[in-house]
This record gives C-alpha cells, structure tokens and sequence, in this order.
C-alpha cells in the first residue's frame, strides 16, 4: 500500500511538472488586480476607481508557465453606447514557475474603462473594469 502510494505521488508530481498533454495550456494566472502603484513587485493596494490624469497598474501572476509565453495587457475606453475603444496593448513575456508583471496606462480620460489579459491565442484570460473620475 505504501509503495502505491509512493508511485501515485510521483506520477502526480510529474505531471504537474510538465503539464497538461496535447499541447494544452499548463500554465494559470493567480491574480489579476489594478492597483494605483507598484512596490517590491507587488500592487500596494487593489482599486476599481482613479483620478483623473493618474496612473493605473494591471498586475498580473502566472504560476507553471513552462517556456516562454507572450500575454498582452489590453487598455480600453468603454463608451456610453457600449463600444469600446483600444488605448494600449502591451506585450508581456512571461516563462518559468511563477512570473509577475505589469503594464501601466496614464487615465486621460473619465468615465469607464477595462483591462483584459489576453494569451497568444487571443482568449481573455480576465478582465477588471474601473472609472476613472
């Protein structure tokens, strides 16, 4: 029973190790937070509202990422009638067992605004939406 046991963790340990098969995306994101400002790699602290003419951080975290993989942080203006205007897309590399990043977007405009993390294969990954006042 032990050594069942025993064979049963390794096999688990290995494929978390190398992912899922078939070419499956293996890695996940852990946070998507927006956040006024940046220390020691981590956001200070979580907002949904900025000021007009400030400066806004998406901060994103990947766990078992594996090789390098391209991400995009996608800025935009949500108009009124509910079309949405792109400001930014930034390109982010990320790789290895755990990565954080950020992209940062001077809020020029008020009203409602989202960002989204968007993998290789366009599918957002998360989305946050925020005013800007």
């Amino acid at each position: 029973m032990k050594k069942l046991l025993i064979s049963m963790l390794i096999i688990l340990g290995t494929l978390t190790a190398y992912g899922k098969p078939n070419g499956e995306n293996s890695y996940r994101l852990d946070r998507a937070v927006l956040t006024n400002e940046i220390m020691e790699k981590e956001p200070v602290k979580i907002m949904d509202s900025f000021k007009l003419y400030s400066q806004g951080y998406f901060y994103t975290e990947f766990k078992d990422i594996g090789e390098e993989k391209t991400i995009y942080h996608n800025w935009y203006f949500l108009e009124e009638n509910g079309e949405k205007t792109l400001m930014a897309s930034v390109p982010l590399k990320i790789s290895g067992p755990r990565w954080r990043t950020w992209s940062s977007k001077n809020l020029f405009l008020s009203g409602k605004w989202s960002v989204e993390v968007v993998d290789e294969d366009e599918m957002v990954l998360s989305k946050k939406e925020f005013y800007v006042k």
